[in-house]
């Protein structure tokens, strides 16, 4: 079964290595670039950071270090990031921003520092300031759009990891001339409920978007076949 892999690198690789591992046929076509930006290290001090993805980790996880009490990650991949470079993150039990709402202690009179790329989704911060929270914004990195050449004929499935590169993927699976029916997995029922106004009905929901999330999407996907 051949994965065409939309993610950004470098977790386009590691996926494609897990997914080869496993028997897979994986190939990879990011649909979006990660292009990192400068940024000035926060002067203050922070009661929690809030690290929105795993590239925003990566980016600013030396640079912040210092500057935060606690630390929590959107995901088990951000948390990842995060522990390689020392530092002990929490992780909801629903890996969303919605997730962090729920999981996240009282912030009345809190200082939060949120870490993450430009534009995205703007949950977090509008809602932990409605809780009385001192919210800033530190934005490392932006998602740049890129059109791959691929072979639809080649693709027996898809996989997408944000619900930016599930509109990218989209335009570029139909440029090429693809199918509507394209099987494509996603981390959550957020992203999947993108799949009808995108022409992609038949979307497939991971229990996140780390490997083994996907993995055992994959594996239950074809013995169903």
């Amino acid at each position: 079964m051949s994965i065409w892999i939309t993610r950004s690198e470098p977790g386009a690789t590691a996926l494609a290595e897990s997914l080869g591992g496993a028997g897979f046929k994986p190939f990879k076509a990011p649909v979006l670039r990660i292009e990192p930006l400068a940024f000035e290290p926060p002067q203050d001090r922070f009661d929690t950071a809030i690290f929105l993805s795993a590239h925003g980790a990566r980016l600013a996880a030396q640079t912040v270090k210092g500057c935060f009490r606690r630390a929590f990650a959107v995901g088990r991949p951000t948390r990842q990031v995060l522990l390689e470079s020392g530092i002990e993150a929490t992780v909801a039990e629903v890996e969303s921003s919605e997730g962090l709402l729920a999981d996240l202690p009282d912030s009345a009179d809190q200082r939060v520092l949120l870490v993450s790329g430009v534009g995205g989704r703007q949950v977090l911060g509008p809602a932990l300031e409605r809780r009385g929270a001192d919210v800033k914004r530190l934005e490392v990195y932006r998602r740049v759009p890129v059109i791959p050449l691929i072979e639809c004929d080649e693709v027996d499935a898809a996989v997408a990891s944000s619900g930016d590169g599930f509109r990218q993927a989209a335009r570029v699976w139909f440029a090429a001339g693809g199918a509507p029916d394209l099987p494509v997995l996603v981390p959550s029922a957020r992203v999947g409920a993108l799949g009808p106004e995108l022409g992609l009905a038949n979307v497939i929901e991971c229990a996140g978007a780390d490997s083994q999330a996907v993995l055992a999407a994959l594996r239950s996907m074809k013995r169903e076949h």
